[in-house]
Formats: C-alpha cells, sequence, structure tokens
C-alpha cells in the first residue's frame, strides 16, 4: 500500500519539533524534511547532527524519513549545487533517509538549451557517485528548465540506473510550469513556458517515481488542502495506485504563518488521500 506521509515544509516558519508534534497528531506516520535555508532551515546538513532528526523521529513515533530536499539543489545554475547535494547524500545516508530530492533548476538566460544539459549532465555525474556510494537514490522533482516537461523528465533519467536516480513527482509544479528556486541566501518564483498535463506525464515516467508529493492550488495560485484544488491530484494517485506503487505520498504546501490553519490544511489533506488510498 502507498505510505501517506507529510512534509515539514508546511510549518517551515516553526520549530521543527512543534512541526513534527502536529504531523504526528494529524495522523501521519511518515515524513520528510528540508535542508533548504533560509526557505525552509529545519536541516541544516552542514552543522547538525543526524542522530538527532532519528532521535525526533522516534520520538514522536514516526516509522520512517522519506526524503530530504538538498542545500542548494538547484543544479544547474548553483555554483555550489555539486557538493551541497553530496553533503545531503551522505546526511541522508547517515540519517537512514533513503532519498535525496533536488532540481535541475533554471538555466541562466543568455545559455542555451543544449549548452545548459552538458552542465547538468557534468554536475549529476558528480552526484550520483555520491548516491551510488552512500546508498541513496536522488529524486529529481519537476523544478527547472528541464524536468517541467515529459520529454525533459524522461532525457534526464537516463543520465542514471534506477539504483541511484529517480524521480520525486510534483503535479502540481509541472500544472502550473512553475516552482519556488531557492539557494544562495535567496528564493523566488520561476516559470517555465507552457504547461503539460500532470497526469499524462505522470503515465510517461511512472516507473522512475520513487516519491511523490501530494500538493493542491485553487484559481489564484494558492495551497489549499488537497482535493479542493484545480490540480488531478486524485487522478495521479490512482494511477500511482493502480499500477502497484508502494512508495510515499507527501503532503507538500509553500509553507505559511497561521499555525492552526496549516494543521487544518493538513488534516483535511490527510483524510481525502487516505480515502483514496484505501479506496473508501
Amino acid at each position: 500500500m502507498i505510505k501517506l506521509g507529510c512534509g515539514t515544509v508546511l510549518f517551515r516558519n516553526f520549530d521543527l519539533e512543534r512541526s513534527l508534534d502536529a504531523i504526528r497528531n494529524v495522523g501521519f506516520e511518515y515524513f520528510e524534511t528540508q535542508a533548504v535555508g533560509p526557505w525552509c532551515p529545519h536541516v541544516n546538513v552542514e552543522t547538525d547532527d543526524p542522530e538527532e532528526l532519528v532521535r525526533l523521529k522516534n520520538k514522536y513515533g514516526f516509522r520512517e524519513i522519506t526524503g530530504l530536499w538538498a542545500l542548494n539543489g538547484n543544479i544547474i545554475k548553483n555554483d555550489r549545487a555539486v557538493e551541497s547535494c553530496i553533503r545531503s547524500i551522505e546526511w541522508a545516508a547517515a540519517a537512514g533517509i533513503p532519498v535525496v530530492h533536488a532540481g535541475d533548476g533554471s538555466k541562466p538566460r543568455e545559455m542555451n538549451d543544449e549548452d545548459a544539459y552538458k552542465v547538468l549532465e557534468e554536475k549529476m555525474s558528480r552526484i550520483l557517485e555520491a548516491a551510488k556510494k552512500n546508498g541513496v537514490i536522488l529524486a529529481i522533482e519537476p523544478h527547472g528548465t528541464f524536468s517541467l516537461t515529459l520529454d525533459g523528465l524522461q532525457r534526464m533519467m537516463k543520465l542514471g540506473s534506477p539504483d541511484v536516480l529517480g524521480i520525486n513527482y510534483d503535479a502540481c509544479n509541472v500544472f502550473r510550469s512553475a516552482y519556488v528556486e531557492s539557494g544562495n541566501g535567496e528564493s523566488g518564483w520561476k516559470c517555465a513556458e507552457g504547461r503539460e498535463d500532470e497526469l499524462e506525464v505522470l503515465k510517461g515516467i511512472a516507473d522512475r517515481v520513487v516519491h511523490c508529493h501530494a500538493k493542491d492550488i485553487n484559481s489564484e495560485k494558492q495551497c489549499v488542502p488537497v482535493g479542493t484544488g484545480i490540480v488531478n491530484v486524485k487522478g495521479c494517485v490512482e494511477y500511482l495506485k493502480n499500477i502497484g506503487y508502494q512508495g510515499v505520498v507527501s503532503v507538500e504546501t509553500e509553507g505559511g504563518d497561521d499555525f492552526d490553519a496549516i494543521v487544518d490544511l493538513a488534516k483535511k489533506s490527510y483524510q481525502y488521500l487516505n480515502s483514496i488510498i484505501k479506496g473508501e
């Protein structure tokens, strides 16, 4: 059965331990977190002890930490991407986290697609060496110039074998053809040209999905409880269920400042996704 998880990024403006307590009280048995300061500073892979995160996992009764978003994970443009992704992979391995998320990121405006892809290929070769060495899978999220399209994701998957390279699928990012890019101490919205159908993209790369984000938005592009917005999350989760996917579907938003409102969103999302997974 699909595992139902939640990202601490929902509570990115709040203390990690308070966030984990709230996530567990909603009913989630799995969680993921981020090492993306200042966007979500819940983990600092440069200074934090991974055993402390394991201690918190055990304290609140979680079954597993399913993923870690890498520090400086926008690979093409960030000069620190390789060293940061490798450090994030090593940190994840020490914490027993099986998957590290990263994205290709947006290419510089002055760079053409082929030159950008060469940069991506060279950097990922070094990152994937570390993934293989540490027994961690690098999961590319639709989060940049190439990965927001089916062709781009399929091309990227040719850079590595399934034991070291997979996809953290985010239907919402594909739906709106946009994402938040964080790194070098700042973050901001980036958009790609055009958009593709989120379910059809999933069908084309489902065999490489190792982790999945469940995020929904309304017509104003604001995050809302999963199932109440305009992203075809239901179709994507049902498709994964029907093909026998046994990984995690993890609730995600861009975070907020009202703690109780975030808890309410998490509860409604949990109930909705749980009903799909259990076929109720």
